[in-house]
């Protein structure tokens, strides 16, 4: 339950996080966002509010993640296909491979390696299958902080998973792309058939996200709330070495809390 638990949490963070990808290559986007998530209970195990303030650098191909309360960050590299799961106060991370036939396949050591792939593969295809976005473009406006805003309601059902609506206030102030954003937080779905629609749907919303109210029905009908807002924003210089896994720190297996 706590590795499902982290697996969803890391999902929807960047996910949700990832607002967008700097199109110029000179420079990183940066993004500062307060984010609160309300208690809820999945199968018997109870879990409180939270607020957390995570900070986003996204780069051609590369992006990170750091959550300030739990001083942990994810790293992700499309470049090696793969995500690292950072504990800076342990000095330590884990990492997953951004292919689930070779997580299933892992799991199984070389011999199973193939047949993960084979299950896998007929997974993701029943998965993406099930899955649909919609984006409806109410063409409300409002300034949220320094910000224009534009209002979009996202409906997403995602087969097993559940289901989620999304009020999202975004602004074309602050030039990126949100659909390539989204296609990277969700590479593991990527070349997965049906993905190329949701993609689609996603390029109705124009610009950064500012502000987001999601409702979130997962298993068992568990009913998960949470609220996004930016802080900062803009184009940054990353610091050298951001996008490296820090020196020093030991590998260790499985997703980490």
């Amino acid at each position: 339950m706590k590795n499902a638990r982290a697996t969803m949490i890391a999902g929807l963070a960047l996910a949700v996080g990832l607002a967008l990808v700097a199109a110029p290559a000179r420079a990183d986007f940066y993004m500062k966002q307060r984010v609160h998530t309300g208690a809820f209970s999945v199968m018997g195990q109870s879990q409180p509010e939270k607020d957390e303030i995570m900070v986003f650098w996204i780069g051609t191909g590369k992006a990170r993640t750091d959550t300030e309360s739990s001083q942990s960050s994810i790293l992700l590299l499309q470049d090696k296909k793969m995500m690292y799961m950072i504990d800076h106060a342990k000095k330590q991370y884990s990492e997953m491979p951004l292919d689930f036939g070779k997580i299933l396949g892992e799991a199984g050591g070389e011999e199973g390696e193939e047949e993960g792939r084979t299950q896998a593969m007929a997974m993701m295809k029943g998965m993406m299958g099930g899955m649909k976005a919609t984006v409806t473009d109410t063409g409300e406006t409002q300034k949220i902080g320094d910000w224009n805003c534009r209002k979009y309601i996202i409906d997403m059902d995602m087969g097993m998973m559940g289901k989620m609506k999304t009020e999202t206030w975004a602004t074309e102030d602050l030039k990126f792309d949100y659909t390539m954003a989204f296609a990277m937080a969700n590479a593991m779905m990527a070349s997965m058939p049906g993905f190329d629609k949701i993609l689609a749907e996603m390029k109705k919303i124009k610009g950064v996200v500012v502000q987001q109210t999601a409702t979130m029905n997962v298993m068992g009908g568990a009913e998960v709330k949470s609220t996004t807002e930016l802080l900062e924003a803009g184009e940054k210089s990353a610091p050298a070495g951001f996008y490296d896994l820090p020196a020093g720190y030991k590998k260790v297996k499985g997703m980490m809390r």
